[in-house]
């Protein structure tokens, strides 16, 4: 805004030009029960449990049970409870688990896969066979299925990121056969059963030798995996036996064992956080190859995050996963990132990384709009990214541009902000349009406008809606 359009003030005492401090340096924020600061969903739980009766809120505490400030403690605060929590960014818990899968377990799908693809959330055993059957033989999704069943999900949603390492870009071309000292190697391995001249059972040998001492017996007809072998003998274990059986006494059933292969310190995905922030749950993880490891093609990278923490079944995830350099000794991870405001960035490195400087230095600039060139855009007819270009190219322009300024910044800064569009009432009648920031810290709704900073010369930062001295703010829509 600017002068023809004056806009008028609420009359009440004028705030100090130091600005209003964050929720949580001076008082408690309604619906952090526990008091650490943050509203989770334990405040959520502990408020539930108050309406129903099952627990009772100190003193302390009920006077930060009214969320929604219409005098009465009900269903309604919950909802606006929950609201509040998916405002709030924060480090989700998490567990982390690896499978590697054979080369025999696999499915032409997955090598469509990249490495930046193919993430899912599931929430039930149901979901979880339906994404794992589009990549894996029933042998892994089967022991997938049995590690997260229906009294998991009862708890917890897994995050699925199944993933297929091309061999010619890992070096891993085709499987190495590994040779043992004893002369068996893992050509032979694979599903095999006894016959057809076995009727009784075949015998697990101690030693590669027919005459050496027999530790058990494989049923007739049975069928088991052999690891490694040669012309003669093979590897196996059969319930809980090790030994070797004759491979003149066997019958091979399928080219591979279907085994699900120990996760190495190698090559992997390796999980490094859990983010939720303004509606996106974001993981990130490191690609790790490592040419010294046995070359397995496909692993599947679960994240489990406890129910408790994920009442935002709306929320999107993605998966930010960093490159890798192998060489035959060490690997070398470099993260690439793509910053979505460049010269927002940039002007931070200049300014320095604060958002108090980032609203200064927003609500410092000249103010230049319609008024002086009929050829800028019309209030809010373009992008926030737009206006904000507009504001770092130039260094100047009217409220919409001010905001966006800052909006961008305070999103790079890790706040939870919102540019928004509406209207303020004007000096000579009627309303006016405007532009200004919502920030949300700790739960609490602030307002940011570097423009009511830039025409009044009065404080601008971390004020609130219908605070005394400020603007009348009519908010309308959310540009950013």
């Amino acid at each position: 805004m600017k002068h023809p359009k004056i806009l008028s003030l609420m009359m009440a005492s004028v705030i100090a030009a130091t600005g209003v401090l964050p929720a949580g340096a001076y008082a408690a924020v309604n619906g952090d029960f526990d008091g650490n600061g943050v509203l989770t969903s334990d405040d959520l739980a502990l408020l539930q449990d108050h309406i129903l009766a099952k627990k009772t809120l100190t003193s302390e505490q009920a006077k930060l049970a009214d969320i929604n400030g219409d005098g009465t403690v009900d269903v309604h605060d919950v909802a606006e409870l929950r609201k509040l929590i998916l405002k709030t960014d924060r480090d989700l818990q998490f567990k982390k688990d690896i499978n590697r899968v054979d080369s025999s377990l696999i499915k032409d799908e997955i090598k469509k896969l990249a490495i930046d693809k193919g993430d899912v959330v599931v929430t039930s055993s149901a979901e979880l066979k339906t994404e794992l059957t589009k990549y894996f033989a029933d042998s892994i999704v089967n022991n997938l299925l049995t590690k997260y069943d229906d009294k998991f999900f009862a708890d917890s949603v897994l995050l699925l990121k199944p993933v297929y390492y091309d061999a010619a870009k890992y070096g891993g071309g085709t499987a190495a056969v590994e040779k043992l000292s004893c002369g068996c190697d893992s050509s032979y391995a694979g599903v095999y059963t006894t016959g057809p001249t076995v009727d009784i059972g075949l015998n697990i040998r101690k030693e590669h030798d027919y005459n050496s001492q027999s530790l058990g017996v494989i049923p007739a007809g049975a069928k088991f995996n052999v690891t490694h072998g040669s012309a003669n003998w093979g590897h196996v274990t059969y319930n809980g036996i090790s030994g070797y059986v004759n491979m003149n006494f066997v019958t091979k059933v399928s080219s591979a064992a279907s085994v699900v292969q120990t996760p190495k310190s190698g090559q992997t995905i390796a999980i490094d956080s859990v983010k939720y922030s303004g509606g996106t749950v974001t993981v990130t993880a490191k690609e790790v190859v490592s040419a010294n490891d046995k070359f397995v093609p496909a692993e599947v990278a679960q994240v489990v995050v406890p129910k408790k923490d994920y009442y935002a079944n709306e929320a999107k995830w993605k998966v930010v996963t960093s490159t890798t350099t192998t060489t035959t000794t060490t690997t070398t991870t470099t993260t690439t990132t793509s910053c979505p405001y460049p010269l927002a960035q940039a002007r931070l490195n200049v300014i320095g990384k604060d958002l108090k400087k980032a609203f200064n230095d927003a609500a410092s600039i000249p103010y230049y709009g319609r008024q002086q060139d009929p050829n800028f855009p019309q209030d809010d007819k373009t992008t926030m990214q737009w206006y904000a270009d507009y504001g770092f190219k130039n260094r100047k322009g009217n409220c919409y541009v001010m905001a966006a300024m800052f909006c961008e910044m305070a999103k790079l800064l890790g706040y939870d902000a919102h540019m928004i569009s509406g209207q303020v009432p004007l000096a000579a009648g009627g309303y006016g349009p405007h532009s200004w920031v919502e920030v949300t810290i700790n739960g609490t709704l602030y307002v940011c406008d570097p423009d009511f900073q830039n025409e009044t010369k009065k404080n601008g930062y971390m004020i609130q809606y219908r605070q005394s001295g400020t603007w009348r703010y009519e908010p309308k829509s959310v540009m950013s």
